[in-house]
């Protein structure tokens, strides 16, 4: 039954759960951002062997607020303050359309492309339907299953969706099976229900794809409106290096698309919510991390590139640039400039452990919510599916986990490596990272090919896990990294080092051929 969303009262959008988890993600996000900042102080702090901020508290010099400095938490709300406070100032001859609308595009695209994570499996309601009457007059079972479904498709809130389930017939197996015997009664099951996310789009990768890419026009815009020479400079060099690292960016996703023949990131995700057996008896997380650690390198390599991140910051470079395309922004403008930064490195981490890290994955975590709660995870033809939202929201927690463990390495990064060159960058995108990602995409779409076509793993009603993607198989794209990676250095070695661009130039005729030293 299609509901029309024009004919659903106002208030009953209350009651959809997309709409609190999208409030939520974005609140979190931006929390996460404020306090990201602090983050980001003290790991500068700790590589460089000082204290950093731990003076400001919650009292904000009232007289009344509690004197304790709180190791600095109030740090971020006074930097918030302050960039409300701050004069908002707009240069002459800039393009006041354009100069404004440059930091909106950026903070946009980077909050919408969040909608499509998975953040914490499906939470799922089982419909019991009582066909006892149906058994007795002899229909057949999949005609029972059909009537079954369908009856609970038409009372269903509009918020709830019939979840897929194979149409495995009427019998009197255990509670894993979508039809089951009660004594004298006969039970089908139909599952309903809603993931953790905002938008289950099945081309969810795409979605993201496409939506930080146009971060580019921000930066770009940003810096030719502002009628300022290093801001044009900085928008330059910011879109070279954002189309240059976009190409491996999408080629190492490309890999993981290929792997698992889907574009929708929630069936990645459950993909991986499984176990490899290492000998035959100990457990590995079927992560894309351990299968594939090429291309997550170079995924980690492109998101600090399209963040804007050092070492790959040329577009700011405030020794060269003062500031690069936001030097003439200030107030409220930067801000929105500087909060769409580490919102992006949320956004692309959150990715990355979809991709790579198992999502909302831990192993153990279930049979330690049910030892806690006394509930079972249901999991009839999916293990992402949970009937308790207590373990939603325990996989949330690991989900963001993850994310930070992964931001904590852009910080690291940041304070640990210096600046690269321009022509450095384009080197290493160009004569990289390019070629490494079309060697593994090509020898991957060999193997997948090998192995008999996308690994995907399918579950069924009976809970037995079919699937192409066995350890085994696992370690054949290990092994395929490492003859890549092997390959690569033998590339290197026979060609030798670069040319350095550091070399002495004589030009005829200079004045400055030779300089005396001065006199000591």
């Amino acid at each position: 039954m299609t509901t029309l969303l024009a004919d659903i009262p106002v208030l009953d959008y209350l009651r959809a759960p997309w709409i609190w988890i999208a409030l939520g993600a974005f609140a979190v996000s931006m929390s996460m951002v404020a306090y990201l900042i602090l983050l980001e102080r003290k790991v500068a702090a700790w590589a460089q062997d000082r204290v950093g901020p731990n003076r400001v508290g919650l009292g904000f010099g009232l007289s009344f607020a509690p004197k304790f400095h709180f190791w600095g938490l109030g740090q971020p709300a006074a930097d918030g303050l302050k960039f409300f406070l701050k004069e908002d100032f707009r240069p002459s001859g800039v393009d006041k359309v354009l100069f404004t609308l440059a930091p909106m595009i950026m903070i946009f695209t980077v909050l919408i492309s969040i909608c499509v994570i998975p953040w914490g499996g499906t939470k799922i309601f089982l419909n019991k339907v009582d066909v006892t009457a149906a058994k007795q007059a002899g229909v057949a079972d999949a005609e029972i299953v059909k009537q079954a479904v369908a009856g609970v498709e038409a009372k269903k809130d509009w918020f709830t969706s019939v979840l897929q389930t194979p149409p495995a017939p009427v019998n009197d197996g255990g509670p894993e099976v979508s039809g089951a015997r009660y004594g004298d009664q006969w039970v089908v099951v139909v599952p309903t229900g809603w993931k953790f996310q905002v938008a289950d789009v099945s081309i969810g990768v795409l979605f993201v794809l496409s939506t930080l890419s146009l971060a580019v026009y921000g930066v770009v815009i940003g810096g030719w409106a502002s009628n300022n020479k290093y801001s044009f400079l900085g928008g330059l060099r910011a879109c070279a290096n954002m189309i240059s690292y976009e190409i491996p960016l999408g080629l190492s996703i490309l890999i993981v698309v290929l792997m698992f023949g889907t574009l929708d990131m929630s069936r990645i995700v459950e993909d991986q919510a499984r176990y490899w057996y290492a000998f035959g008896f100990l457990p590995i997380p079927a992560w894309n991390v351990f299968a594939q650690p090429l291309a997550f390198v170079m995924f980690l390599i492109c998101i600090h590139a399209e963040a804007n991140r050092a070492p790959f910051d040329l577009a700011e470079a405030e020794q060269e640039l003062v500031g690069g395309y936001h030097t003439e922004y200030s107030s409220m403008r930067f801000a929105l400039f500087f909060l769409s930064e580490y919102a992006g490195m949320i956004t692309t981490s959150c990715v990355c452990v979809a991709l790579f890290f198992g999502g909302w994955h831990l192993p153990g975590l279930n049979k330690v919510v049910v030892a806690i709660t006394g509930h079972g995870v249901v999991s009839m033809s999916n293990p992402a599916w949970s009937d308790t939202l207590v373990l939603n929201i325990a996989r949330m927690l690991v989900f963001f986990t993850k994310a930070v463990f992964v931001l904590f390495l852009f910080m690291w990064v940041r304070w640990s490596l210096p600046r690269f060159r321009f022509d450095q960058l384009m080197r290493l995108a160009w004569g990289g990272l390019i070629p490494i990602s079309l060697a593994l995409l090509l020898i991957s779409a060999v193997l997948v090919w090998w192995t008999g076509g996308a690994t995907y793993t399918h579950w069924n009603a009976d809970g037995t896990v079919v699937s192409r993607m066995d350890g085994w198989t696992a370690i054949k794209f290990l092994i395929m990294n490492a003859v890549v990676l092997v390959g690569l250095f033998i590339i290197v070695g026979i060609r030798g080092p670069a040319a350095s661009t550091n070399r002495r130039v004589v030009v005829p005729g200079s004045r400055f051929k030779n300089v005396p030293l001065p006199q000591t």
